[in-house]
C-alpha cells in the first residue's frame, strides 16, 4: 500500500536514534500489560473501519484480534494517521502496525515485518456515470492517490504523461474527492476500491493492475514479537480461522 518519503525516512532514523539513547528494547510496548496494541489508519475499508458502537472492525482488526487471542492477550486499537505510523511503533507507542501495509525493502530497513498475510494489487475507481475508462484513457484527467503509498508511485510511473496526479493525506479523502468531482478517478489498492464499488453503485472499478504486493504487520526493528506473531498467523491458517475471515470480507478463503 504505502511507501515512505525521503523526509519520512530521515525522521524515522532520528526517532530510532532517540529510542536507542533512551534504552529502548526489542520487545513489545504493552504486551507485558496483557494487551496487544496496534496502530491503524481508520477508516480504510474493508481492512479497518468503525463498527457503529464506538469500536473498530475490519479484516486487519479481526485478524489482529485473533492473533492477540493466540498470544493470550487483549487487543487495543490506536487510530493513527498514516504519516508517522511507523514512527509510532518504533517509539513504543504501539506494538504493531495493522493497516494494510505493503512490505517493502525501504520499510524493512527500519521495521521488522511479519510473514505476508494478504496479496493485493492496484486499481482505478471512477464514478459510474463516467463509464469505465482505463488508466490509458486518463490523459488530461486528474487522478487521486493517497500520499506516500504504492498507489501514488504506480500512478506516477504508469499514468499518461499529461494526467495530473493529486495526492491526499487520508485514504477516505479520495472517495470524497471523487464524489465531488475534484478528481476524475482514484488509484489505490484493489481490495479497497473493490469493496467500495461492491457496496456503492455510484462507483465503478474500471481498471486493475497486478503488482504482487504483500501486506505484513510491522513491528519495532528486531522485535521478539515478530516470531510470536508469525506462529499465531500459522496457527490461524492451520485452524481455518484465517480462511473464515478472508471469506467473510473478500468472498474467498485466501
Amino acid at each position: 500500500m504505502k511507501r515512505m518519503t525521503k523526509l519520512g525516512a530521515l525522521l524515522f532514523a532520528l526517532m530510532l536514534v532517540a529510542a536507542a539513547c533512551g534504552g529502548g528494547t526489542t520487545g513489545a510496548a504493552t504486551v507485558a500489560e496483557g494487551k496487544l496494541t496496534i496502530c491503524s489508519e481508520i477508516p480504510y475499508e474493508p481492512f479497518e473501519m468503525e463498527d457503529g458502537s464506538g469500536g473498530y472492525t475490519g479484516f486487519d482488526i479481526e485478524l489482529a484480534d485473533a492473533i492477540a487471542g493466540e498470544l493470550g492477550l487483549d487487543l487495543d486499537v490506536k487510530n493513527t494517521a498514516w504519516d508517522g505510523i511507523l514512527l509510532e511503533v518504533a517509539s513504543g507507542g504501539c506494538d504493531m502496525v495493522a493497516s494494510a501495509m505493503t512490505i517493502t525493502a525501504e520499510r524493512a530497513e527500519n521495521s521488522s515485518f511479519s510473514d505476508p498475510y494478504f496479496n493485493a494489487g492496484q486499481s482505478l475507481l471512477v464514478l459510474t456515470e463516467s463509464g469505465s475508462p482505463k488508466l490509458a484513457d486518463m490523459g488530461g484527467k486528474t487522478i487521486g492517490v493517497q500520499s506516500n503509498t504504492t498507489g501514488e508511485l504506480y500512478a506516477q510511473e504508469n499514468a499518461p504523461t499529461d494526467a495530473t496526479i493529486k495526492s491526499f493525506e487520508a485514504g477516505e479523502d479520495l472517495f470524497l474527492a471523487l464524489t465531488s468531482k475534484d478528481v476524475d478517478a482514484v488509484l489505490q489498492d484493489l481490495p479497497v476500491n473493490g469493496f467500495r464499488a461492491q457496496n456503492d453503485a455510484n462507483f465503478t472499478l474500471s481498471d486493475t493492475f497486478v503488482t504482487d504486493e504483500e501486506y505484513g504487520f510491522a513491528m519495532k526493528k528486531d522485535s521478539d514479537l515478530v516470531a510470536e506473531v508469525n506462529k499465531a498467523l500459522k496457527a490461524l491458517r492451520d485452524s481455518g480461522k484465517y480462511g473464515d475471515l478472508h471469506e467473510k470480507y473478500f468472498g474467498t478463503r485466501g
